[in-house]
């Protein structure tokens, strides 16, 4: 089995009118410029609902979601969703109780719940703590990784930057590093094979 890594994108999502019967249309996709466009049915879907259904369907053709966009929408739900798409989790707007926390689940991206009437402002400030709490192992090796970007002065920056992503995405660093190993032992392979 051939390791892949994903393809970053920037996900833009707007209100908009779908295809009959779906809640949400990926459109724009340009894998060149690592964008795409998501239009949902907000009669059918809310916008954390939208995203999540997009980040499902991208993840089977080899893409991530590294940045939400919401286009049209308050300064504040805008700012969640971008920040916490930045840390790749997905955003429940109106669940769970207390405050705002981040879940994790063991087949499915880590997600931000805020509980229905929360300031989307405060919620926004609380998600780097409510992050580091629920994904402490992951917190520390991101920080492992930004030292190593320190130390190597832009030498590795883009892989490191690749592995970070995929951290985030899976929640599994040692997973993450074995895959980035075993494509770097396919690609080291490839190269012998078209050299002999």
């Amino acid at each position: 089995m051939t390791a892949t890594i994903p393809l970053d994108l920037a996900l833009t999502v707007r209100r908009g009118t779908t295809s009959p019967g779906k809640a949400a249309d990926i459109h724009d996709l340009s894998p060149a410029d690592g964008t795409a466009t998501l239009v949902y049915d907000r009669h059918l879907a809310n916008p954390g609902t939208a995203v999540w259904l997009a980040r499902v369907l991208l993840r089977q053709y080899g893409y991530a979601v590294r940045e939400v966009i919401l286009d049209g929408m308050s300064p504040g739900i805008t700012a969640l969703f971008r920040e916490a798409s930045r840390l790749r989790l997905d955003v429940h707007l109106g669940s769970g109780k207390g405050t705002p926390r981040v879940v994790t689940y063991d087949n499915s991206p880590a997600a931000y719940q805020v509980p229905a009437g929360w300031d989307l402002t405060d919620a926004t400030d609380r998600l780097p703590a409510a992050h580091a709490a629920a994904r402490p192992h992951v917190v520390r090796v991101l920080r492992a990784i930004d030292v190593e970007k320190e130390n190597n002065v832009g030498r590795s920056d883009k892989a490191l930057d690749v592995a970070a992503g995929m951290i985030l995405e899976t929640g599994d660093p040692d997973q993450v590093w074995d895959t980035l190993t075993r494509v770097l032992c396919e690609t080291g392979s490839e190269r012998e094979e078209v050299s002999t």
